[in-house]
């Protein structure tokens, strides 16, 4: 089990406002990119931005884009099939958008990718979470 200390977004540090945010390497083929992802108990599915994505050489462009929808408003996303995760030692595949128009190094993991692999507790009052991946066979 690992214990993470809430920390300030990348790119938002000046807000003074602490999240659950996660080390993660995606893996393509030869190409990784580490990035820092948002645990978000609401968030369906995870989602990254298209600079992460073209850094993992990832045609996004050729996928069909489809629409979503989220508290923020409307957003385009790519559907993107079995991209590999690398949390600590514990790595996985996952599925997960490439969104549009988003924060240059954007990236949050949800119910359907994260929650899935992990027990997840989250201690608000000490600005802390604790993740636990589970053994799959």
């Amino acid at each position: 089990m690992h214990t993470i200390k809430f920390s300030t977004l990348p790119g938002l540090e000046r807000t003074g406002v602490f999240a659950p945010v996660i080390p993660v390497t995606f893996k393509n083929s030869v190409y990784e990119f580490a990035t820092f992802a948002l645990v978000d108990s609401g968030a369906e599915q995870g989602l990254i931005s298209t600079v992460i994505a073209d850094a993992l050489h990832i045609n996004w462009k050729s996928i069909p884009r489809k629409s979503g929808l989220a508290t923020s408003g409307s957003f385009l996303f790519h559907p993107i099939k079995d991209l590999t995760a690398m949390i600590f030692d514990y790595e996985f595949n996952l599925d997960i958008n490439v969104v549009e128009g988003i924060n240059a190094f954007k990236c949050i993991l949800g119910r359907k990718d994260l929650f899935q692999k992990a027990t997840i507790v989250f201690e608000g009052f000490k600005n802390q979470f604790k993740i636990e991946f589970r053994e799959l066979n």
